[in-house]
């Protein structure tokens, strides 16, 4: 899978509308905040949906699997907002720095984009879920081990899993509207993906030996097995009630047995060379998440 092609972006959207309006502070703040929710790779045709074609019970499955994403979005805000602390106290360089940041607006816009998408199947104008994520914080450790280990997790590992399961998602998302905002986020999550790998190799090509002599290739060895599986949890979890018929498909939705068949296929083809390739001990991350889990469900 060449999930981290080259994918601008830095496109701008000069077809630009807010995407939620009812979600912001009534504030001459919304004037700059559009100013950033701009910077999208494609314009989103809205009005072309074709959720007025489907069913119910087949509109009420999308409005959950969207108000979901909404959630996952919006705590990606918080995720990177952490992680750049971690990297601020590690020294990181200044791209890495501002790519982090970056990422963080990126959420944003991509739970906007998610409530606009639960809105048109639903009909209701609902906020995601509030909540804030955390990442793993040992005091102890060298900064600069935290800020790799929690880089791994968050960027490595999850965003470039986003990266496989969207890209396989868009092969059989056909409705217009659900197709350019899933390929907005992909483009988005490409970049994501890659400020994990970038940092993972400046932080081993710079890095000292911390605690007890650890390195850092020691502390990406530790945290893999928790950042493949905090994905698995997330694979595992159960969906929103309702059946994914041909036409939910075509909105841009999978069955939870594929999604395993593509977390596996993207730990063996993606995740495990792409450490190796960097010196990292992928221990038994081709055993616990091979064809036996992919089949499991």
């Amino acid at each position: 899978m060449d999930v981290l092609a080259a994918v601008d972006p830095q496109g701008r959207d000069e077809f630009y509308e807010p995407t939620s309006p009812w979600w912001l502070s009534g504030t001459p703040l919304e004037a700059e905040h559009h100013r950033l929710m701009r910077r999208r790779s494609v314009s989103i045709p809205w009005a072309a949906s074709t959720a007025a074609a489907l069913t119910a019970p087949e509109r009420a499955r999308l409005a959950g699997t969207w108000m979901r994403r909404s959630e996952a979005e919006y705590l990606a805000v918080s995720t990177f907002s952490v992680l750049a602390l971690d990297l601020l106290a590690a020294r990181a360089p200044a791209d890495v720095l501002s790519l982090c940041l970056r990422a963080g607006i990126d959420e944003i816009r991509h739970a906007e984009m998610c409530v606009r998408m639960a809105e048109i199947y639903s009909g209701k104008q609902n906020l995601p879920p509030f909540g804030m994520s955390s990442l793993p914080d040992e005091p102890e450790r060298p900064k600069l081990h935290q800020a790799l280990a929690n880089t791994m997790l968050v960027s490595c590992v999850s965003e470039t899993y986003a990266t496989t399961v969207l890209a396989a998602t868009l092969e059989l998302t056909t409705d217009p509207t659900a197709h350019a905002v899933l390929t907005s986020i992909y483009s988005d999550e490409v970049m994501h993906a890659r400020l994990g790998w970038s940092y993972l190799r400046h932080a081993i090509e710079t890095g000292d030996a911390g605690r007890k002599g650890e390195t850092v290739i020691d502390a990406a060895a530790q945290m893999l097995p928790r950042a493949l599986r905090g994905v698995a949890n997330v694979v595992e979890a159960e969906r929103p009630v309702g059946e994914v018929t041909p036409a939910v498909r075509t909105h841009g939705l999978m069955t939870p047995a594929e999604e395993r068949v593509i977390f596996a296929t993207c730990v063996r083809e993606v995740l495990v060379p792409g450490f190796q390739a960097l010196g990292v001990p992928v221990g038994s991350a081709l055993d616990d998440y091979g064809d036996a889990w992919a089949s499991a469900a």
